[in-house]
């Protein structure tokens, strides 16, 4: 097909070919920059979810570093209370 077009504008002058050349040119450059572009956000989404993972299994990290500390304040208050209770302070 580019050649039955540029064949059809050698007819109509130097200047038209040079369009004809020019424009496919620009065009292939384009596909090019546009697979370049797709490439690079695939690989920074990629990117982006291997770090959401590693954020997840952080957060169950804390999560479960926080829920281990709070079970043992629990057992520090009632510790406190039944000291408080044997001493006599408590109501």
């Amino acid at each position: 097909m580019e050649l039955d077009v540029i064949k059809y504008f050698l007819t109509q002058g130097p200047f038209a070919v040079l369009f004809v050349w020019l424009l496919f040119r620009s065009e292939k450059r384009n596909e090019n920059r546009e697979s370049e572009y797709r490439n690079e956000v695939s690989e920074l989404r990629d990117e982006m979810k291997k770090e959401r993972e590693e954020w997840r299994e952080e957060r169950t990290v804390w999560t479960e570093t926080l829920s281990k500390f709070s079970e043992k304040y629990d057992v520090v208050i009632d510790e406190l209370r039944d000291i408080k209770n044997k001493i006599g302070g408590g109501h």
